[in-house]
């Protein structure tokens, strides 16, 4: 752990703790290229862009999906959220982080991988 991470997940009651980190090894595992540290206060992953954060609550944690909105029609019985890119899953123990969930981890990560990093990507021009 870098950057941060470990002080973290030492926050974390035992419960969350111990999922949060069953998260990690899941995202490192799918993605051992990807650069761990702290953004926005969390634990996250980047590729070419930030893919994937967990984040602990006092009974489950969340994994966000950074583009995840891109993701849900996949995944419709685990992707929750409305957000317009950010989504995420709950997961409550550590027998959640499953074949699916796997799945959705490595679905994130190919799609990062495949796009233009955020500063590359033409932005979209105002009408004034």
């Amino acid at each position: 752990m870098d950057d941060g991470t470990g002080a973290y997940f030492k926050t974390l009651a035992p419960g969350p703790r111990r999922v949060a980190l069953a998260l990690r090894e899941a995202v490192l595992r799918a993605g051992p290229e990807l650069t761990e540290k702290l953004s926005h206060g969390y634990p996250s992953w980047h590729g070419r862009d930030w893919v994937i954060s967990v984040i602990g609550h006092s009974a489950h944690c969340n994994l966000q999906l950074v583009r995840g909105a891109e993701l849900a029609a996949q995944f419709p019985d685990r992707i929750e959220g409305s957000g317009k890119s950010l989504r995420h899953v709950k997961v409550r123990s550590e027998d959640e982080i499953d074949g699916e969930l796997e799945d959705i981890i490595d679905a994130a990560i190919a799609l990062d991988a495949t796009s233009a990093p955020r500063s590359a990507r033409a932005k979209p021009r105002r009408k004034g």
